[in-house]
Formats: structure tokens, C-alpha cells, sequence
């Protein structure tokens, strides 16, 4: 056989097990529908003839089970949803005062007046590298836009611009 034949051979064996696949899921859902009809139809017959009052009492026995368990899973949930946003909160504050430190730090040097490359802090490349990487995962969609707007700006000799857009940066990470 030639190696073409393989190769239509192998995609028949691939499209034949999705369309068994697919047989199969039809035929357990049809089946899970079917046995579900013959519960429902069993309670049914059986809630028929029980008294009335311990028919009811039976409602709200399991409407309270399964009640109880919801309410328990959403708090779990809950839960575990803010241990995991308090922990990414600790780790976005520590993003956020890395980015001020620097910011300090160039305002400083300014102030003392320093010139031309001695502005800027040892590193400051390295420090916007890795900076980038975790303000996108830590930081939120305004604080991140915004800061995309800084940067921007930062190859535009609008001054007035940069500090407009530091300012608004600064504000959204006060408000995240």
C-alpha cells in the first residue's frame, strides 16, 4: 500500500470513533432521559398515597437537606474565592509598591539635581521588563490600560502628557 492509503485509512478510523463517540453519547443521554421519566413517575405514584400532612412534611425535610447543602458549597465557594483574591491582593500591592519605590526614587534624583542618565536608578530597564510581565497578571484592566497609555507616551515629548497619564495611573491603582 502506498502511504496516501495509510493516511485515508487512518482518518476513516478517526472520523469512524468520533461517529461512535457521538452514537454513544446520544444513546447514554437517552438512556439518563428515560431513567430520570421512570423516577419521576415512580415518586410520583408513591407521594399519591402517602398522607397528606406527611407528604408535606416530607418537602420541607428534603427542600431543607438540599437547601443546606447549597448554601454550604456557596460558602465553601465563596471562601475559597477570597482567600484567593487576598492572596493575589498582597502580591498586586507589592507590584504596585515596586512601580512607586521607582517613581520615589526618579523624583528624588530630580530634586537633587541630577542630570541626564544619573536620573534614572540602576536596573531601570531590567526593572520595566519584569515590571510589565506582572502588572498585566496582577494588575486590573484600568491599571493596565492605562498604563499601556503611559508607556506610550513616554516616546512623545509631551511632558504634560506623561504626568497627566502618572497621575491617572497612580489613581487607578489607588482604586484597585
Amino acid at each position: 500500500m502506498r502511504q496516501g492509503n495509510w493516511v485515508y485509512i487512518a482518518m476513516l478510523g478517526e472520523k469512524m470513533k468520533r461517529t461512535v463517540s457521538t452514537i454513544c453519547g446520544i444513546v447514554l443521554l437517552g438512556a439518563s432521559g428515560y431513567g430520570a421519566y421512570l423516577l419521576i413517575s415512580w415518586l410520583a405514584k408513591v407521594f399519591a398515597n402517602i398522607n397528606p400532612s406527611l407528604g408535606a412534611a416530607i418537602i420541607v425535610a428534603a427542600a431543607t437537606v438540599i437547601s443546606s447543602v447549597y448554601i454550604a458549597s456557596l460558602n465553601a465557594r465563596k471562601a475559597k474565592e477570597r482567600a484567593a483574591f487576598e492572596a493575589h491582593r498582597e502580591r498586586k500591592a507589592e507590584v504596585y509598591n515596586e512601580f512607586m519605590d521607582i517613581f520615589i526614587q526618579l523624583m528624588r534624583n530630580t530634586k537633587e539635581g541630577k542630570e541626564g542618565e544619573d536620573v534614572l536608578p540602576d536596573n531601570i530597564e531590567e526593572f520595566f521588563y519584569n515590571f510589565s510581565s506582572k502588572i498585566v497578571i496582577y494588575g486590573s484592566p484600568g491599571v493596565v490600560k492605562t498604563f499601556s497609555d503611559w508607556r506610550a507616551s513616554a516616546s512623545e515629548e509631551n511632558k504634560i502628557k506623561g504626568m497627566s497619564l502618572i497621575d491617572k495611573l497612580f489613581m487607578e491603582m489607588r482604586c484597585d
